[in-house]
């Protein structure tokens, strides 16, 4: 569901609600400006939009960071070097966000709900309540959760461990699943800007997250059961009903895609496409041969090369090929990393924020628009693939689950494209074909097929990684709970001005402000050692 068609429903409440203010004009001791009440259709929208846009790609998403650390992109600063801080703005201000937004909005529209007799909305928020909290686990581990959000009963809550956490989330989502059942004569709709109220598709994702979290956590616990029990029912996410919030084409206000706004509409371009990214996608790769002799037809969705030849650079370049390509390398303190090069490296595309497809004639992006994207993607939170990818991956890996992995697989690829398609026929840029479809998963299934279980896994969360750009959190935790896909090392990449002293993030840093003001907070972590708790080394 597009955010322009909320704004149109935001300006009628609005007219309404002066048309009914008449009524009560010598009511002196009501302001008509600050309703004591927010309708649970206004809380859950705004919860929705936070939630995303907390999470996201953009200034204010985590994902910007996770992209980062997943080798997706490459940025200039702290990150760049693995350092991640709690003082870090998209740490504090998503931390921030969902807490004090989006959670604060769930519960309300919880409480209020349950009072009003509006289960339904409940329902909603309950599912939108464990995902939250899911995340800010996974990127997090030990946070408030019992206690949190309730200032009255505990002002400074304590860090809940971050195991006791799932099993209540797994029974909130039942709870919400239940909820959705009842009858219920005020029920989401259009206020709701994920799913437009389908309660089916709300049902098919709490079911979704189920099955994520207990893959998340089969290396730590027997989860066959209640994974067997899951997709044998089938109840699962479908083709076209992803979750994921659309944007739309309005300016002012501005509800287009907030990564594609800031790196193609302000002239901020700090966003490069990672070289060990491209390199795979490209068949160039020295570093990762998981996916050698296999170029994806999925490249001129991805990311917009300025140029068409690099000798037209504006700076020197540290990294460009014969394509045009041009970016940095993460982890580098080559002479040529800090030149500035808005008019020359290649930016993010179609696929990942609604930027422009590439069609190989270049031409730079600035503020003009002359050239430029529809800037209406969606931010994927999570995906009928990537649901797939989650049931090969059980399947291939847990022995008491039935299933095939193998077709599994190929379905998660096809649907990967799929959403490629869409995207590309909603731009109306050119589809990808059949042909290239079934050349590319024809040769990535050879390779699976001549793999052994280890080899298998590594295929299945490699396509995962690929298909995940634009959002990256999910990829970051695969990574740190199993190892795949292989990252990029800068240590042992044979260039002599790339390398760390610094490990592998397997956490983030804590919002400093929030420690600070909760007395009972924990001390500061240390991010390179303090694992979440499905993290098995």
């Amino acid at each position: 569901m597009k955010l322009n068609k909320r704004i149109g429903i935001l300006s009628l409440a609005a007219t309404l609600a002066v048309a009914s203010g008449c009524d009560s004009y010598f009511d002196i001791n009501v302001d008509p400006n600050n309703p004591s009440e927010v309708t649970l259709g206004q809380l859950l929208t705004q919860s929705e939009v936070t939630l995303v846009n907390s999470l996201g790609i953009g200034n204010n998403g985590m994902s910007t960071p996770t992209s980062i650390l997943v080798h997706q992109t490459v940025q200039r600063g702290s990150v760049d070097q693995y350092v991640v801080s709690g003082d870090d703005f998209q740490i504090t201000t998503s931390w921030q966000n969902l807490y004090s937004g989006s959670l604060e909005d769930l519960k309300t529209i919880i409480d209020q709900g349950t009072e009003e007799g509006s289960p339904q909305y409940v329902g909603v928020a309950q599912i939108l309540t464990a995902y939250t909290y899911s995340m800010i686990v996974d990127m997090w581990g030990d946070v408030p959760f019992s206690a949190a959000l309730n200032p009255q009963e505990a002002l400074y809550p304590e860090y809940d461990d971050d195991a006791m956490i799932y099993p209540a989330l797994l029974q909130l989502l039942d709870n919400g699943i239940a909820n959705l059942a009842q009858a219920s004569e005020d029920s989401p709709a259009t206020d709701d800007v994920i799913y437009g109220g389908n309660l089916v598709s709300w049902r098919r994702l709490a079911k979704s997250l189920k099955l994520k979290l207990y893959n998340q956590t089969r290396l730590v616990a027997d989860v066959s059961a209640q994974v067997n029990a899951l997709i044998a029912e089938g109840d699962l996410l479908r083709s076209g009903a992803d979750f994921e919030l659309e944007y739309g084409t309005s300016v002012a206000p501005d509800n287009r895609n907030p990564a594609f706004v800031y790196e193609y509409t302000l002239g901020n371009k700090v966003s490069y496409i990672s070289p060990y990214f491209y390199e795979i996608m490209t068949n160039q790769s020295e570093l990762n041969d998981v996916l050698t002799g296999i170029s994806d037809p999925r490249v001129p969705y991805y990311w917009f090369k300025q140029l068409t030849d690099p000798a037209d650079a504006q700076n020197p370049t540290e990294y460009t090929d014969d394509n045009g390509f041009l970016s940095i390398h993460f982890a580098s303190t080559g002479v040529n990393q800090g030149w500035q090069q808005d008019r020359s490296q290649t930016v993010l595309g179609l696929y990942a924020i609604g930027g422009r497809y590439d069609d190989g004639k270049g031409g730079e992006v600035n503020t003009s628009g002359a050239i430029t994207g529809p800037g209406t993607v969606a931010q994927r939170l999570y995906t009928h693939f990537a649901s797939l990818y989650t049931q090969a991956e059980l399947v291939l890996t847990e022995p008491g689950v039935t299933g095939d992995h193998r077709k599994l697989f190929e379905d998660a690829i096809r649907a990967s494209f799929a959403k490629v398609n869409a995207i590309a026929a909603d731009a109306g840029a050119p589809l990808i074909t059949a042909g290239a479809i079934n050349t590319y998963v024809a040769a990535v299934l050879a390779k699976y097929d001549a793999a052994n279980a280890t080899g298998k896994l590594e295929l299945i969360l490699t396509e995962k990684w690929i298909a995940s750009f634009g959002f990256s959190i999910d990829a970051y935790t695969d990574y740190r709970r199993t190892g795949f896909p292989v990252m990029y090392d800068p240590n042992t990449d044979d260039l002599p001005y790339t390398g760390t002293s610094r490990q592998y993030p397997v956490s983030m840093a804590y919002n400093s402000q929030s420690l600070t003001l909760n007395q009972n907070a924990p001390t500061q972590k240390n991010v390179t050692t303090d694992r979440i708790f499905w993290d098995a080394e």
